[in-house]
């Protein structure tokens, strides 16, 4: 243990020295309303004499304050939470006016809000005397600290993907708020809430200007006690207002300290012992996969920005196309026009079937949604997320129960169901999004990135889970990814995707092999590129050696006096006794285990990479030769001559 140093010993004796300035007169004002005789102290005897004789004088002060604290703090949940909701999904110029509206009662003294209230409602006789008019005041006084409690819970949550997340489910707006928002900013509402409470029981520059003699509070009275009674029945009252304050003070402090709570169970499992595939032998939805057609489908956003050029896409019932492309290039606005999340530029449409959905918001299409962050809802337990889509459409609780239960199975995350969301992994996290999506039996499941947050060897291993539950669902699936193993993997058909368009529209294997443009020859895996001659009798590669026009699919064609040819490192044949179409040098050589990765250097200065086989050493500086099949090449389509 350290030492305590001399600035620790000042800073404990500081703070001591001023707890004690502040707690002693609170300790004697206590002793003092329970002595007999305030002059003589403790050593008169104790006494609630005092105490019953406030009771019996002022209890309408008190009553009075505590129905003035509670219906303020009732107005300022009514219209705090949804401004501050307001002030942190919305930023427009109104929500910043918004904001500098309510903090403005911060910066203006009580006395300046009452007499302002004074001057311009004061000659309402019936308001000025009644207790509403203290209410205004202490509802103008105490809303800025509701707004900015709450404002400040929202502000650290994802609102927008949860309401996303709900709103895919079939909740509409006033459903996700009650249920999605309000729950998740409970620690600002609660925080928010003790202060105004607190704050209203406890203000007295503002309530003196506002009350009338019928209208007193417990502030005002206990200021008139220690002004016009002996200092007992003074004392006294200030037991009655620290009774009624200490504890929210308390409480208050609890509540800014406290972490969220989590329920007591087992530690999570580590993402690393999660790779094991999934069995499906629990009984399978039915399938109620649509096709899915996109009409000339354009989106540009407010700021001007072009985020989908016109697109015409068509999804088969049942099929799961992937859309793969890099950042920024249309693949997500691509999927949240299909979700109802974002609305088509005009003349655009967006069809699940036969039935034109262009203008139906996410919560009448029928779609389920996994989110690249899963938009779980912290709030509820597993299960409660899985049964959340369902409760929300109205199904019966048994048939609710048994759903989930059926998801659970499917998902073999039975053991997590009453686990909350901070206690699950991420790859456990991915399965409950899976099932929450699947339950609510969707007309099409969209999926954005899910496994974009996972490492290496678990999200190859839910990689072959998904496809695994899409194959036997039969559902309408899109899948949005930038890993190209993913979309091999999990597309029956894949759509690359650069710069708001569609780059290239096919099978995985036709995209790998056949690739229709520079892009994305580029974008798919790792490719070569050969820079040939062209002659009458045919193609000359790097070295001299000759390929037949007709040996290769589009050659006949070639005008140019030269042309780019494809193929992938596996493609290589590394031949033993040296007679390959092509010399090389090795630059550098890698052992990845079920192969060798080379990289070489060919006669005319290129660069390529090719594999190998791992049962043979190679050492940089090596003179190896290589065969391409005619097969394996691919003339490049619109490149330039190299």
């Amino acid at each position: 243990m350290k030492k305590p140093t001399f600035l620790w010993a000042a800073q404990l004796g500081l703070t001591l020295a001023c707890g004690a300035f502040l707690i002693i007169p609170v300790g004697q004002s206590v002793l003092t309303g329970l002595s007999a005789n305030a002059f003589k102290g403790v050593s008169s005897g104790l006494t609630l004499r005092w105490v019953c004789q406030v009771w019996s004088l002022y209890s309408d002060t008190i009553w009075r304050s505590l129905l003035i604290a509670l219906v303020c703090l009732g107005c300022c949940l009514v219209v705090g939470i949804p401004a501050a909701y307001c002030m942190v999904r919305l930023k427009s110029r109104w929500t910043a006016m918004l904001e500098e509206l309510l903090v403005l009662p911060l910066a203006v003294p009580g006395l300046a809000i009452a007499l302002g209230l004074l001057l311009n409602y004061g000659g309402f006789t019936w308001f000025r005397m009644s207790w509403l008019f203290i209410l205004a005041g202490h509802v103008v006084f105490c809303l800025p600290f509701m707004v900015r409690s709450v404002a400040a819970v929202m502000a650290m949550v994802d609102l927008r993907t949860l309401e996303e997340g709900a709103a895919s489910l079939g909740a509409g707006f006033l459903t996700r708020f009650m249920t999605v928002i309000v729950p998740n900013a409970r620690p600002g509402i609660l925080s928010g809430a003790l202060m105004v409470f607190t704050l209203s029981v406890g203000e007295f520059n503002l309530t003196w200007m506002l009350h009338t003699p019928l209208t007193k509070t417990l502030p005002v009275g206990l200021a008139n006690s220690y002004a016009s009674m002996r200092l007992e029945i003074g004392s006294a009252y200030t037991i009655y207002f620290f009774a009624l304050i200490i504890p929210l003070l308390t409480a208050m402090q609890w509540l800014g300290s406290r972490t969220i709570a989590t329920v007591a169970a087992k530690e999570p499992a580590q993402d690393g012992k999660e790779a094991q595939a999934m069995p499906l032998s629990s009984p399978m939805p039915e399938a109620r996969g649509v096709p899915v057609r996109l009409r000339s489908c354009a989106k540009t956003f407010p700021d001007g920005t072009t985020g989908l050029k016109p697109l015409d896409l068509t999804i088969e019932a049942g099929q799961t196309v992937v859309l793969l492309g890099p950042s920024g290039c249309g693949k997500t606005t691509a999927l949240r026009l299909i979700a109802g999340l974002e609305t088509p530029d005009s003349g655009g449409k967006v069809l699940f079937g036969d039935t034109d959905v262009t203008g139906v918001p996410i919560e009448a299409r029928n779609v389920g949604m996994v989110f690249q962050n899963y938009a779980l809802f912290p709030n509820l337990s597993v299960s409660r997320n899985i049964e959340y889509g369902l409760r929300v459409r109205g199904d019966a609780a048994p048939k609710r129960a048994e759903r989930v239960r059926e998801m659970l199975a499917m998902m073999r995350i039975g053991h997590l169901a009453d686990r909350r969301i901070e206690q699950l992994s991420g790859g456990q996290r991915q399965r409950v999004a899976l099932a929450r999506a699947i339950a609510v039996r969707p007309r099409v499941l969209l999926l954005d990135e899910p496994l974009t947050a996972l490492d290496a060897k678990l999200r190859h291993s839910l990689r072959e889970e998904i496809h695994t539950l899409l194959t036997r669902l039969g559902i309408t699936a899109v899948y949005v990814t930038h890993d190209q193993g993913e979309a091999m993997a999990l597309g029956d058909v894949v759509v690359v995707m650069n710069n708001g368009a569609v780059a290239q529209q096919g099978s995985p294997r036709d995209i790998y092999c056949h690739p229709a443009d520079p892009f994305v020859a580029d974008f798919i895996g790792t490719v070569n590129r050969l820079r040939c001659a062209v002659h009458e009798d045919g193609i000359l590669l790097p070295g001299g050696h000759c390929l037949p026009r007709r040996s290769l699919e589009g050659a006949n064609r070639a005008t140019a006096a030269s042309l780019t040819l494809l193929f992938r490192p596996e493609a290589a044949e590394i031949m033993a006794n040296g007679d390959g179409q092509i010399r090389a040098e090795i630059l550098s050589a890698s052992f990845l285990g079920d192969r060798n990765r080379l990289k070489v250097t060919l006669q005319d200065g290129s660069v390529c990479t090719l594999d190998a086989s791992a049962g043979r050493e190679f050492t940089p500086g090596e003179t190896i030769s290589f065969t391409v099949p005619p097969r394996a090449l691919s003339l490049l389509p619109g490149a330039s001559a190299c």
